[in-house]
């Protein structure tokens, strides 16, 4: 699944090459309890001004976002129960970043993620 997606990306960046990014992440999630790592493949739409919107999956995890410079809002499905997150952006370097986010799910499920995210403009 993630080969037939990233194949598709990658075909959908050559047609808009300045507005669609492919974006690969390393998750680190619930580090507040037991971390469990996880790769996640998504692609990230420009609207200028510092604003954009994407969408990512780790397979499982599926997730709706939009955000500016500072942060992002979301929402998605971990596979099982509907969850909202919402988080801080800090840029390392051009395209490579830093995501803090807090994950609200069902049941009061709640847990931190942390994402290391490399863009490909």
């Amino acid at each position: 699944m993630k080969k037939i997606s990233l194949i598709t990306m990658l075909l959908l960046t050559s047609v808009f090459p300045k507005d669609i990014s492919p974006v690969i992440s390393i998750r680190y999630d619930q580090i507040n309890n037991v971390i469990e790592v996880t790769d996640a493949i998504g692609l990230q739409f420009d609207l200028g001004n510092n604003r954009f919107t994407g969408y990512d999956t780790d397979g499982i995890d599926h997730r709706l976002y939009v955000g500016w410079k500072f942060g992002k809002i979301g929402f998605g499905h971990d596979g099982a129960n509907p969850e909202y997150t919402i988080g801080a952006n800090y840029d390392l370097v051009d395209n490579i970043g830093l995501d803090l986010d807090i994950i609200m799910g069902h049941n009061n499920s709640n847990n931190i993620r942390l994402g290391l995210n490399i863009n490909f403009p």
